[in-house]
């Protein structure tokens, strides 16, 4: 087989045999790239560099910050309950956030009625935990150091549905990329080239 170059590696690659999905990655000349995933109504992407490294197509983006959510204030309210609230966004997507006391212990979530709120039993609070059910693989943590606030207003990061990159290798090929995916499980999957 002929030595692979970045100019022979570039192009265009769509993920095979995954049903109801689109997804894959553009490899520009330049050694930037593009990512996309489309799963039903639920669109993903991601960008940065990328390199040949051996048989290798090593992807790297701009770092996350650790949240896709930003507290956007707190205070104590007259309620016999901890409120969590999103606020500012887009009504049908703020009732897809869930929340939890017990940093996201299993059987501690909650997830957000219509107008983006839950209402947790009165407790002490010391951490507080979201996530996006579009992007499950993400969970943003606040360590809460008011103990007398029992409310919390929250609004999504602009950054929500980016997919973030740090030295995610496939293996490539002269005409596919081989390896993970960074949203689906497993280790196998092909992208063909365009």
């Amino acid at each position: 087989m002929s030595k692979l170059t970045p100019e022979r590696v570039a192009g265009m690659y769509y993920l095979n045999d995954v049903k109801e999905t689109a997804s894959g990655f553009k490899l520009e000349t330049d050694g930037t790239f593009r990512f996309f995933f489309t799963y039903g109504a639920i669109d993903r992407y991601g960008s940065g560099r990328w390199a040949l490294e051996d048989d290798h197509v090593v992807l790297q983006s701009r770092p996350w910050t650790g949240k896709d959510f930003a507290l956007v204030r707190s205070g104590a309210v007259n309620e016999n309950a901890i409120i969590l609230k999103m606020t500012g966004a887009n009504p049908v997507l703020q009732r897809h956030v869930l929340f939890s006391l017990q940093n996201g212990a299993s059987g501690t979530w909650l997830q957000a009625n219509a107008n983006g709120e839950v209402r947790f039993v009165l407790q002490p609070v010391t951490t507080i935990t979201l996530v996006f059910e579009f992007c499950p693989e993400r969970f943003t943590h606040f360590i809460i150091d008011t103990q007398d606030h029992n409310y919390f207003e929250f609004r999504f990061e602009q950054w929500l549905m980016e997919v973030f990159f740090d030295h995610y290798r496939l293996k490539a090929s002269k005409y596919t990329l081989s390896g993970g995916h960074p949203l689906i499980k497993g280790d196998k999957f092909i992208y063909e080239k365009a």
